[in-house]
């Protein structure tokens, strides 16, 4: 009977000696949409989601959480500064994101981001026809967001930026003439658009120019072990990803629709430099989205 009950025992702790010793899941905590309508980072999240599922079986669980909002600038603040209210972000390289944080250097949307059309008033299409160079581009005032990555590379090109404090702002100051026109990148203008053309029916998608300037957009983590843990598991589900198709069919799932809707490649392209850039390679051809060659050939490396 003493046996049997030392039996009973053991077999009892067994579950909660395998519970304390399973690893914590790795926390992944991530800035909130900036407004309601914002979606602009769904696909993101979703490559985000699917790396890491593709590695549970190697490194755990995992869970996605979502910060309370904060500025661009208060996100890379918290995260150099471990505060914990955030694990992760996903932003553009500058010379300081490079030196004190740890980037996973893949390009999240294959830099199709760096791709950008003008949102526009309605009417003022013909102003707009007849811009075919950086000088052209110069007589313009560009909206964008207090704080984003893109001011600096825009101001660094000779251009006239005007800045707003809010997201949701900027549209109204477009429709206001507080600047000429609103820059948005190709993965955001089409969804912004549309959810705004009922309240808003001034504004339009401008038909034929394309700035481009490279611009890689990574997920950033911190610059200690946990985040460099954090950041080497996101790289393996990703590159995974690459090697058997899965993020290139994502990719088409969310973005090529928007490719062709607003005709990329037939568009006017006007290049900036980008003085942020660190030492990014631009030599897997996987990893940089170009308008002529979309959609890429099978196999294409």
């Amino acid at each position: 009977m003493r046996g049997m009950t030392g039996w009973l025992c053991c077999a009892l702790l067994l579950p909660v000696l395998a519970g304390a010793a399973a690893p914590a899941p790795m926390r992944y905590i991530h800035p909130p949409p900036e407004s309601p309508l914002d979606n602009r980072y769904d696909f993101e999240w979703k490559i985000l989601e699917t790396a890491l599922e593709r590695t549970r079986q190697a490194w755990g669980d995992y869970r996605i959480e979502v910060s309370d909002f904060m500025t661009e600038q208060r996100q890379v603040h918290e995260l150099t500064q471990a505060s914990g209210r955030l694990s992760m972000i996903f932003r553009g390289t500058t010379p300081d994101m490079e030196r004190s944080l740890q980037p996973v250097r893949i390009p999240v949307d294959l830099n199709l981001q760096g791709y950008c059309v003008l949102l526009i008033r309605a009417g003022e299409q013909s102003r707009f026809d007849a811009v075919r160079t950086l000088e052209d581009l110069k007589s313009l005032t560009v909206g964008l967001g207090l704080g984003w990555i893109d001011v600096d590379i825009l101001r660094a090109n000779g251009l006239n930026v005007v800045t707003g404090s809010s997201y949701e702002g900027l549209f109204d100051m477009l429709r206001q003439r507080r600047f000429d026109v609103l820059l948005r990148s190709s993965v955001e203008v089409l969804d912004e658009h549309a959810q705004r053309r009922g309240a808003t029916p001034e504004l339009a998608i401008e038909q034929r120019l394309l700035i481009y300037y490279p611009m890689p957009m990574y997920f950033w983590f911190r610059g200690d072990d946990e985040g460099r843990r954090l950041a080497a598991r996101v790289e393996t589900g990703m590159r995974a990803m690459l090697e058997d198709g899965s993020y290139q069919r994502i990719f088409a799932e969310y973005q090529d629709h928007k490719i062709r809707q607003l005709r990329l490649a037939e568009r006017h392209i006007i290049r900036l430099r980008n003085p942020l850039l660190g030492s990014e390679a631009f030599n897997d051809s996987r990893l940089w989205f170009n308008p002529a060659s979309y959609p890429p050939a099978a196999g294409a490396r």
